[in-house]
């Protein structure tokens, strides 16, 4: 039996942690034996539950790699951009990563990583989750097997619900592009548009262009008489759809790794504690006097080499969340969405009266949140670090480029009025 992959945490955040439970579910797969957060309480928790002895605790990624490598590899969660300064390190000093979407924030740093990876002889694997989706895998193999033939064109939907809108991207981490250095469509969306470039094949994109804006959450369509800070001077606190009231503190269990992440250290923290947060916290301001930034709707359409299309429609502030696909091919066609985990194959059958013949496919999805993959996804890393064995889904940091790339050059080309951007890989 393969000895389990002693790994260590970079970044001790949410996603982190999920891909760390791996070592909890199955030992025998990976053994956590570091830790590196400047967060104090946080790297201190941490390493009470994975049980680290005092000498693998670190506030820096650069500090961990500045000692003797003491292990085979790093889950690398940390923001967006400082994937690649706390990555190169690690990659120096001989681990391989397991790092979080997107893996880089600009052109420039994407390909400083890629050849950092090269020069040392280093894998890298990014967290592109929904590959490992039941849903999106069962609808690769179908491609693969020739079901639907040639894809002529591929359409992908992202609706990001209210609350996911608000908290994230309108009072939260990716709110503003100068702060976060990352576009809506990267930090959100950068999954859909690798599942476009996974599905498309060996077929590369070869130009783009896209069209979005920030069109809702703006000052000027405040609800009238409303106020800066739902708790401190808004008499709409019961009433408006996007009250900090309503969101948080009618549901105060449900964003503690967003919202509540200032009272961590609390280990009870009342409703008042939560309410006293939100009278200074981002996540307390109007959602439309926010400064947020990034677009609340975006659309992009891509052309590949063989002449295929696909577009990605992103609409943010969605009663419901969802993403959609709908792949169209030479012998048929997929369509489905993802939260029901069923999609439908639809096959040109002439013999009845020119008709089609359809299969629902159930992918019995489970309730984790993206469709049943995110253990998948470690295995998959630890068989890749451990093995060199790579799945259909595996992502290494080559598999990777097209979407980013193709995600830069969207951004690029929104921002020059939906001026067609070459994609050269």
């Amino acid at each position: 039996m393969s000895r389990p992959l002693k790994t260590v945490i970079i970044g001790g955040g949410h996603r982190s942690l999920i891909y760390a439970e791996l070592a909890k579910l199955k030992p025998d797969e990976m053994e956590i034996v570091g830790v590196a957060d400047p967060n104090e309480f946080r790297r201190n928790q941490i390493a009470e539950y994975f049980s680290i002895p005092a000498e693998h605790v670190f506030t820096s990624a650069e500090e961990l790699a500045a000692v003797p490598k003491f292990a085979d590899a790093a889950i690398n969660g940390t923001m967006d951009h400082i994937h690649v300064e706390t990555s190169i390190p690690l990659l120096k000093a001989g681990y391989d990563i397991l790092l979080e979407k997107p893996f880089a924030v600009n052109e420039e740093e994407m390909r400083k990583l890629v050849e950092c990876a090269e020069e040392n002889g280093r894998k890298i694997m990014v967290c592109f989750v929904l590959r490992y989706a039941p849903f999106y895998q069962m609808i690769k193999e179908t491609i693969v097997l020739g079901e639907i033939g040639e894809i002529i064109n591929i359409q992908t939907v992202e609706h990001v619900s209210y609350h996911h809108m608000s908290t994230s991207h309108i009072r939260g981490k990716w709110r503003n592009e100068e702060e976060c250095h990352a576009s809506m469509l990267l930090a959100k969306c950068c999954h859909d548009i690798d599942i476009m470039m996974w599905l498309m094949g060996s077929d590369d994109p070869v130009r783009v262009s896209s069209f979005g804006s920030l069109m809702q959450f703006r000052p000027e369509n405040a609800p009238e008489n409303s106020g800066t800070r739902c708790l401190v001077d808004c008499p709409l606190a019961d009433t408006c759809l996007y009250s900090a009231k309503r969101l948080y503190i009618d549901h105060p269990d449900r964003w503690e790794f967003y919202v509540w992440d200032k009272l961590e250290d609390k280990e009870n923290a009342t409703i008042e504690d939560k309410i006293n947060l939100l009278k200074t916290s981002p996540y307390g301001i109007c959602a439309y006097k926010s400064d947020n930034n990034v677009v609340d709707h975006q659309s992009i359409a891509v052309q590949f080499r063989s002449g295929a299309t696909g577009t990605h429609n992103m609409i943010g502030g969605a009663a419901v969340p969802q993403r959609k696909i709908h792949i169209i091919g030479t012998k048929g066609e997929i369509s489905g969405t993802l939260e029901s985990g069923k999609f439908t194959v639809s096959l040109i059958d002439p013999r009845p009266n020119c008709e089609h013949l359809d299969r629902e496919v159930d992918t019995q999805i489970s309730d984790d949140t993206h469709g049943g993959g995110d253990i998948k996804l470690v295995e998959d890393f630890v068989n890749y670090a451990r093995d060199d064995v790579m799945s259909l889904s595996c992502t290494s940091i080559k598999d990777s480029v097209k979407g980013h790339l193709t995600v830069f050059r969207a951004d690029k080309s929104m921002k020059n009025n939906g001026q067609v951007e070459e994609i050269i890989l």
